[in-house]
């Protein structure tokens, strides 16, 4: 074995480095640890961002909804003017296609909308990218967890400095009776 393992043998190593040793060790564990834990919650792909788009999905699944059911109700106009040819020259006088000698009446703004809904769906919707925090930011999370988590170990790890203190004599005092 060469003389360079051997002398950085576990075995070999002084109380200081082992102690420095497990310290980063430790934070090593703590750093690879928290890095997951944030990752599945607060990551691109983790929970958090599971739950965001979860909201989106139903959003969007709430936008389909309301387009079928408008796409129906004009399908359902075509064919009704299909068969209704007095409804179908009703609909184009509206739309201002009059024949020659008929008089078009337009009716207020206010009046002509009073049958529009308001809670009409808002579209369009907006998909954005996944809430989750960036990579980057979870990776320096962990990392002060783990460099925290090697500096806690050292700490418990360090011996106190003692200074040692002298002998006290007590000089003995006669009983009194």
């Amino acid at each position: 074995m060469p003389k360079l393992f051997l002398m950085y043998s576990f075995r070999t190593m002084s109380q200081r480095n082992r102690r420095l040793l497990t310290s980063l060790s430790y934070g090593l564990f703590s750093f690879l640890i928290a890095y997951c834990c944030i990752s599945a919650v607060a990551g691109k792909a983790g929970i958090l961002a599971y739950q965001d788009l979860v909201a989106q999905q139903k959003q969007i699944q709430r936008a389909i909804d309301y387009l079928q059911v408008q796409n129906q109700a004009k399908m359902n106009t075509i064919d009704n003017l299909k068969k209704d040819s007095l409804l179908a020259a009703e609909w184009a006088a509206t739309l201002g296609y009059v024949h020659q000698g008929e008089v078009l009446i337009v009716l207020p703004k206010e009046w002509r909308n009073a049958n529009t809904k308001v809670d009409e769906m808002r579209l369009p919707i907006v998909v954005g990218d996944s809430t989750g925090l960036p990579d980057h930011v979870i990776r320096l999370m962990a990392a002060i967890t783990g460099l925290l988590a090697s500096l806690t170990i050292l700490l418990f790890q360090a011996e106190p400095h003692t200074e040692p203190i002298g002998q006290v004599q007590f000089e003995k005092q006669p009983e009194l009776h």
